[in-house]
């Protein structure tokens, strides 16, 4: 699995998906310059909300393109080697180019405490980093599956926008634990102290409860593992076209 791994990362290199790990980071402090004081938290909310779901939806079509532009896998599936570590080590590719890219932002929002007012406390900012990435690695075999199914357009739209509108309608409620894409949102609350929509939880309210956490993690995880299984069983009966 090293090897497959090493041969996935080498093929990144000086390629769009490498520079997209600072990149986006610095596309969600641009977007939160404009409100100033709630920097730090709109960064957050900014990040998990729409430009990371966003982010791994294009990571996900570009790690597709690769294979798909010049040969259409035929560079895959016409060699003697495991179509399912092939599979399982883009997903964990990405899925280490994901969480860099979360701790790039955490980093970024701890510094900007130097010239920002400080709304999410040092600690907090670096374990939401963690728990943003734990919490949307779910999301990497998802959208894999549907920029090879669908492209661009697709995998864009149905991640992006299920997050985007999924989260804000379920994530405050009490059947949050259903819908993925309410886990960050939800958890993040008791964490950074702020709602998916900016608004900070006033004190003494259950949002604040921190044995969502857990839950969050957990269920991810295991969306996580099942995603993972099923689109590796799925990709290793593909066929070159």
């Amino acid at each position: 699995m090293l090897k497959y791994l090493q041969a996935e990362n080498l093929k990144c290199k000086r390629t769009f998906i490498k520079k997209l790990i600072f990149i986006a980071p610095m596309v969600t402090f641009i977007m939160a310059l404009s409100s100033w004081e709630w920097f730090q938290a709109n960064s957050f909310n900014w990040w998990y909300m729409m430009i990371l779901p966003g982010y791994i939806s294009i990571m996900a079509v570009m790690t597709n393109e690769k294979e798909e532009k010049k040969l259409r896998y035929r560079a895959v599936f016409g060699l003697p080697i495991s179509l399912k570590e092939i599979w399982i080590s883009k997903v964990l590719v990405n899925g280490i180019y994901m969480t860099i890219s979360c701790m790039v932002l955490s980093v970024g929002i701890i510094l900007a405490g130097y010239k920002f007012p400080i709304t999410v406390p040092v600690l907090r900012a670096l374990v939401s980093g963690i728990l943003i990435a734990v919490t949307s690695l779910w999301q990497i075999p998802f959208c894999m599956f549907l920029a090879k199914k669908m492209g661009i357009l697709g995998a864009v739209l149905i991640n992006v926008g299920g997050s985007f509108i999924l989260s804000a309608l379920t994530a405050i409620t009490s059947m949050w634990w259903i819908c993925p894409y309410s886990w960050t949102a939800r958890i993040m609350c008791p964490v950074i102290g702020y709602l998916p929509n900016g608004l900070k939880v006033e004190m003494g309210s259950s949002l604040l409860n921190p044995s969502v956490i857990p839950i969050g993690i957990i269920l991810s995880l295991i969306l996580f593992a099942l995603l993972l299984i099923v689109t590796a069983n799925w990709f290793e009966k593909q066929e070159v076209k």
